[in-house]
Order: C-alpha cells, then structure tokens, then sequence
C-alpha cells in the first residue's frame, strides 16, 4: 500500500479510493467528480466504478464489532470536530491527513468503517 496525501482539507475520501485503486488522486477527483467532502454512498458508488469489492455498508463499531475489518476505510470523528475518512491496512492506518500510523490511533474516535476484499 502506499501512502497518499490528501491536497486539501477535505480530499481525504478521494486519497483513501486512490490508495486503494493505485490511481492518482487527480484521477479519483475526476471520476467522483468532487474535491469536497465526501459521503460513505459515494466512497461506495466510487468503489463499485473501479470494481473493488467490498460489503454492502459501513458497520458500526460495537460491542458486536469491536475492531474494524483488517482491510477497510474507517470513518473518524477527528479531534478538531470533523468526520474524517482513513485506511486501515495490513495492521497500519493510512491517514491521508496525518501519515502513516503505527500502532494505537490517535487522531480521534473511530466509529465505523467499510470491509473492503482483496
């Protein structure tokens, strides 16, 4: 997986799609045709476009659920308010606002995320 950047403050849906497509995020931006924030239905429409199966919709962590899939895109409510969109991976959270994280996150509370399958 490799890490990228989101180019502004609320291009961080498009970073993840294109982490994990291996497009550009340019190309991303294109196809969804928005560089503002993005929704959970348009990060799905956006998968569903490029092929990349995934399930149906985003779980809530619970005591049900208590840790996200081992391949998905957690949604985040940040610290400084705002809902924000970030990779797990492979063990490793791909942060398009923050870098890549080892171990605990701590840019805020997860709260729900989409299994993406390889």
């Amino acid at each position: 997986m490799k890490l990228i950047m989101q180019p502004t403050e609320t291009t961080c849906g498009q970073a993840c799609i294109a982490m994990i497509t291996g497009r550009e995020i340019g190309e991303v931006i294109k196809d969804m045709k928005t560089s503002g924030p993005t929704s959970i239905g348009q990060l799905i429409e956006i998968l569903d476009f490029y092929g990349v199966k995934h399930a149906e919709r985003n779980t809530r962590i619970s005591k049900k659920n208590p840790v996200p899939h081992p391949y998905s895109i957690l949604t985040v409510h940040a610290d400084g308010g705002y809902t924000h969109w970030t990779l797990l991976y492979d063990g490793k959270y791909y942060d398009p606002e923050f870098g890549l994280i080892e171990g605990e996150y701590t840019h805020g509370k997860i709260t729900s995320f989409l299994a993406i399958y390889p």
